[in-house]
């Protein structure tokens, strides 16, 4: 009996089995045509009999355009059985011609075959002219260049039906570079006496090389609505239109044998200038800001050279980073370069910028030009002096007190003023001292030198500038800038090192290693000999003249 169920029960699961064998899903996909033309369209078609998801189409976009997409499904009952299919459409616009496979499809647990399809060339279109549906224009200025020069190239897209979509090809050609000017821009016009709908592109041609140039047809490839395409009424995108431009030859000649030696500049303008609002005002050590700005129509910035200003008698200059940038104007590249400089007086007087040139090449009359700035002069006046420091009653305004008062409160008070101003002149005298000189060990504990240290520590220029003034003018140099206080040093590490400072403050340049600055002065200020430094802000005689 055992035996018998176990035979029964097998025989009911391989039913089971084959029932599910003849129910597996069965899905097809198919071309409505298996060859066609570059510009053309194809329908793929998938169907599938049992509830799916959509395909996923996503592997078709390397080598197709997916033009739309749409589905259906339908219910039919043969002789008491019901069927139930879905079915699924796209259109397909090759990207190249050559032979293609359609990859298999995943719908559900089923897959469909693949699928081959053949692109062959695109017709020979001819081109078409006003008074046609469509027809492109593409002119170019000048036809004759010089290498390097910019042509401008202006493509016109005239057309008087109802598109659905297309496009124009982009120029493209070796050895020129070609640069796309602004985004696309559409009117009407008329034309023939028809109004047309016209998409204008503008691009910058420039040949690196001279000789015949050959500015290629360009093409038209869309979908317009109407005619008898049986795809138009499915994806309602119409019929293929397509439509050339005619071929242009440009002569590009090479640079003209008088245009000098230096950089090759061909422009339709160039303009060379100070700033206009640069000071005409200094005063020695004290940075001035003077910049420098070129343009130049018809050429990228990328072609103009670098700015620079020449040795200036009686200055330093400390130049900054150049700031620069190419923009459109009516079809032009306009390139720009602006570079400012810090330049530091050395000596009262009048200081005279002297005018900057450079040498281009003026396309519009076709001969060599240079254009020039302007010379500045500027009038330094001498180093602001450091501010005195209070000073206690002159000495003899301590007796006459004295006596006025006839107390022994206020003859205290003029024996211990009398007792501090003796104390601070013995005090004076030992730091103006050889023996105090060479005494670095009392310069650890003053305050500014500390506070200086710190600010290089910090990495801090600006603060380390002030408080290396700050422990000059406590140690007695009277110093209102670095460039002064650079001129009451004897040491040659010592300017050298303000002159680094004064570079990382006034120009665009790496910090100066503070370990240097530090050592610099690790021994205090080297004094420069009293007939060299300059004591004129001195508050108090000298007490001491060496005799």
């Amino acid at each position: 009996m055992m035996r018998r169920l176990t035979l029964l029960f097998t025989l009911l699961a391989l039913c089971m089995l084959a029932g599910q064998g003849m129910a597996a899903a069965t899905v097809r996909a198919w071309l409505d045509r298996d060859s066609l033309q570059l510009g053309e369209t194809v329908t793929l078609n998938v169907e599938t009999d049992e509830s799916a998801s959509e395909p996923d189409f996503s592997a078709l976009e390397a080598d197709f355009e997916l033009l739309g997409r749409s589905s259906s499904s339908s219910v039919s009952i043969v002789n008491g059985r019901t069927t139930s299919t879905l079915l699924w459409a796209v259109g397909l616009r090759p990207k190249r011609e050559g032979k293609y496979t359609i990859p298999a499809l995943a719908i559900g647990n089923a897959k469909t075959q693949p699928i081959s399809v053949t692109v062959g060339a695109a017709p020979v279109v001819d081109a078409a002219h006003p008074g046609d549906d469509l027809f492109l224009e593409v002119t170019a200025d000048p036809p004759s260049a010089y290498v390097q020069q910019q042509i401008r190239v202006t493509v016109k897209f005239f057309y008087a039906i109802n598109l659905t979509d297309g496009a124009v090809e982009e120029l493209a050609l070796p050895d020129v570079l070609v640069q796309k000017l602004g985004q696309d821009r559409s009117y009407d016009a008329d034309r023939s006496g028809r109004r047309y709908r016209v998409m204008e592109r503008r691009y910058a041609m420039t040949a690196q090389k001279s000789g015949a140039l050959q500015l290629p047809a360009l093409n038209f490839r869309g979908m317009a609505l109407g005619g008898n395409d049986p795809n138009a009424l499915f994806y309602g995108r119409g019929r293929a239109v397509s439509t050339r431009s005619e071929p242009i030859a440009i002569e590009i000649r090479p640079r003209p044998a008088d245009s000098g030696s230096g950089p090759w500049l061909p422009a339709q303008s160039l303009q060379l200038a100070f700033d206009s609002e640069s000071q005409l005002q200094g005063r020695v050590g004290e940075p001035l800001t003077i910049t420098l700005s070129t343009m130049a129509q018809g050429l990228g910035f990328e072609q103009l050279p670098e700015l620079d200003l020449p040795a200036i008698s009686g200055a330093e200059v400390y130049p900054d980073k150049s700031l620069t940038r190419s923009r459109e104007n009516a079809g032009w590249v306009v390139g720009e370069r602006t570079r400012k400089f810090a330049i530091v007086p050395k000596q009262a007087g009048t200081l005279r910028i002297p005018a900057v040139s450079l040498a281009w090449w003026d396309t519009a009359s076709d001969r060599a030009a240079t254009a020039r700035s302007a010379e500045i002069t500027i009038e330094v006046a001498a180093a602001a002096t450091a501010a005195a420091p209070a000073v206690a009653a002159p000495v003899g305004s301590v007796p006459a007190m004295a006596a006025s008062v006839d107390s022994p409160f206020w003859k205290i008070i003029a024996l211990s003023s009398i007792s501090l101003w003796i104390l601070t002149v013995a005090l004076l005298l030992w730091r103006r001292s050889p023996r105090a000189a060479k005494a670095p060990a009392a310069l650890a504990f003053s305050p500014t030198r500390r506070s200086f240290e710190q600010a290089l520590a910090s990495g801090d220029a600006a603060a380390a500038a002030r408080r290396l003034l700050a422990w000059a003018r406590s140690e007695g140099l009277p110093a209102a800038h670095l460039g002064e206080l650079a001129a009451q040093l004897n040491s040659a590490a010592q300017r050298e090192a303000i002159t680094q400072l004064q570079a990382v403050l006034y120009a665009a340049r790496p910090a100066a290693s503070p370990a240097r600055l530090a050592a610099a002065f690790a021994s205090g200020f080297a004094r420069a000999p009293r007939s060299v430094a300059n004591d004129d802000g001195s508050v108090l005689p000298p007490l001491w003249d060496g005799r």
